[in-house]
C-alpha cells in the first residue's frame, strides 16, 4: 500500500510545519486527527479541506469534517492527481487556523508502523492556536494582609513625653562621658578670623583689561 508524505504548513509560515505520513486508503478524518495531535491543537473542532492548484488558489471543497470527524468517506488516494498535490484546510483550535498541505513523497509502507504518523516536527505552533496560559496561583494559598493603621500616615512626630525621655537619656549619656564634643583648634580659628576678606575696594579693574 502506498504511503503519502504531506508537509503541513501553518498558513503562510513555511518555517512551522509537520510531516505527516498516511496510507492512501485512509481518510481525511484520519489525516486531520494526526495533524491536530502533532500541532497540539484543541480537540473536537470542525474542519474543511479544499483542493488547491500549484499557485495555492482555492478549488472545490473535498470534505467537511464535523467535530467528531464522522461522515467522511473520502480516501486520500482518490484525490491525488499531481506529484505535488496540494490542499488547503480551515479549522479551529483556540482561534481559526489556516493550513496548507503539499505532497512531498510517495513511499512504501513499513512493517510494524502505524499510520498515519508524524515523521518530522519543525517550529512551534502559533500562540493563538495553543491553550491560554494558566493564571499564577500562590502555592501557599490566600495570605491575609493586615489592615493598615490610618494613624501611621498622619503622625505629627514624637510626643512630648518621648521628647522629654530623649533629652534625659542624652543628659545621662553626657554625664557618663559617652557624648563628647568634637575638639576645636581655637588658635587656628582665631587666625582664620583675622584674615581680611577680599571686598569691593580691593577689586582691581585692570584685571579685566
Amino acid at each position: 500500500m502506498a504511503v503519502y508524505r504531506f508537509r503541513v504548513f501553518i498558513e503562510d509560515d513555511h518555517d512551522v510545519y509537520r510531516d505527516i505520513e498516511i496510507q492512501g486508503r485512509q481518510r481525511f478524518a484520519d489525516l486531520h486527527n494526526q495533524i491536530v495531535q502533532s500541532f497540539n491543537f484543541q480537540q473536537k473542532q470542525d474542519a474543511e479541506y479544499i483542493s488547491s492548484d500549484q499557485q495555492w488558489y482555492e478549488g472545490d471543497t473535498v470534505v467537511m469534517l464535523d467535530s467528531k470527524l464522522e461522515g467522511d468517506h473520502q480516501k486520500i488516494v482518490n484525490h491525488i492527481h499531481f506529484p505535488r498535490q496540494r490542499f488547503l484546510c480551515i479549522t479551529r483550535s483556540y482561534k481559526e487556523v489556516g493550513l496548507a498541505l503539499e505532497l512531498q513523497k510517495i513511499l512504501k509502507d513499513e512493517d510494524g508502523v502505524t499510520y498515519p504518523r508524524c515523521s518530522k516536527i519543525e517550529g512551534a505552533p502559533p500562540y493563538y492556536s495553543q491553550p491560554p496560559p494558566e493564571p499564577i496561583v500562590d502555592e501557599l494559598g490566600d495570605v491575609e494582609i493586615p489592615e493598615m493603621d490610618p494613624d501611621m500616615f498622619t503622625s505629627d512626630g514624637p510626643s512630648e513625653e518621648e521628647i522629654e525621655r530623649f533629652q534625659k537619656e542624652a543628659e545621662a549619656a553626657s554625664k557618663a562621658g559617652k557624648l563628647k564634643a568634637p575638639a576645636v583648634d581655637f588658635k587656628k580659628l582665631k587666625k582664620d578670623s583675622t584674615k581680611k576678606e577680599e571686598g569691593f575696594d580691593d577689586f582691581n579693574m585692570d584685571d579685566l583689561m
